[in-house]
């Protein structure tokens, strides 16, 4: 990474009814370039805003100097491409193609996507078998690829909680078999700790590494109460910025977590610096 990465936050740290434009101002002020949107069924930004709702973020964003890194959304962890119900499964679809059209119109290069939740942290019987959620998954990014390309904008599948995808080479192959250059990995650096390095995802990835979450976890805490402040838990920053570098890696960095936007940059530029 030889030029200075762009710092983003996601707006999962901002109070839940926080205004888009007043999302904007506070990343602004905070010296963010970049601002993750989170899309739901509440709150102010939702599957079925307008195109003008869309491109007046996207006047907004250009007037704050905040560039919009991309979408994200919590609601595939109720609807995915895995979901026993086949009305799950095409609202998950079809959420997705709004979500793709939504970073069109604000000029987002990425869009964040949970494909499948074989279970949760917490759930003792699977959802999903692990096969058929292997293979749903395929199915329908593999259509999904077409309207990404088309619109000029990537998928990126996270590593969270869902039991699912656990291996680095495993999510390689499965981009591989989606073969698409709109298709490819967003990287949790916090939630691949429990199973995983993020430094040996971020090498495995490669080139197919579109995105990336910072966070840090704690691994002497945990659940969910392992998720600390930057610099405060396990993860080597160090070898996650060699990894990042040597892939080339060329995105946005995008705080996930809560606490004070003015705070969260400070540590990320002591992690990352100008040279990251």
């Amino acid at each position: 990474m030889n030029q200075p990465p762009c710092l983003a936050l996601n707006a999962w740290t901002f109070p839940k009814e926080l205004p888009v434009a007043e999302q904007l101002a506070a990343c602004a002020q905070a010296g963010f370039g970049g601002l993750e949107l989170v899309v739901g069924t509440d709150g102010p930004l939702q599957f079925d805003a307008t195109i003008v709702a869309w491109r007046d973020i996207r006047t907004a964003a250009a007037a704050s100097g905040v560039a919009i890194t991309s979408l994200a959304s919590a609601a595939f962890f109720q609807a995915h491409f895995a979901s026993a119900e086949d009305a799950a499964r095409r609202l998950a679809f079809d959420r997705t193609l709004r979500l793709l059209d939504g970073a069109a119109l604000v000029g987002a290069a990425s869009v964040v996507v949970i494909p499948a939740v074989v279970g949760r942290a917490a759930d003792a019987k699977p959802q999903a078998s692990y096969g058929d959620a292997l293979r749903r998954t395929h199915d329908a990014l593999a259509t999904l690829r077409v309207e990404a390309e088309r619109r000029g904008v990537n998928l990126a599948i996270e590593n969270v909680w869902n039991r699912f995808l656990l291996s680095p080479v495993e999510a390689a192959d499965l981009v591989d078999r989606v073969n698409s250059p709109n298709v490819g990995w967003c990287l949790d650096t916090g939630n691949v700790l429990v199973c995983g390095y993020p430094d040996d995802w971020i090498r495995t990835l490669g080139g197919r590494l579109l995105h990336v979450h910072v966070k840090d976890y704690d691994l002497n805490r945990p659940g969910r109460d392992g998720f600390v402040p930057l610099g405060e838990g396990s993860v080597d920053w160090p070898a996650v910025r060699r990894a990042l570098h040597e892939v080339n890696y060329r995105g946005p960095l995008v705080f996930e977590g809560s606490g004070q936007p003015e705070e969260i940059i400070e540590r990320m530029k002591r992690l990352f610096g100008s040279e990251s």
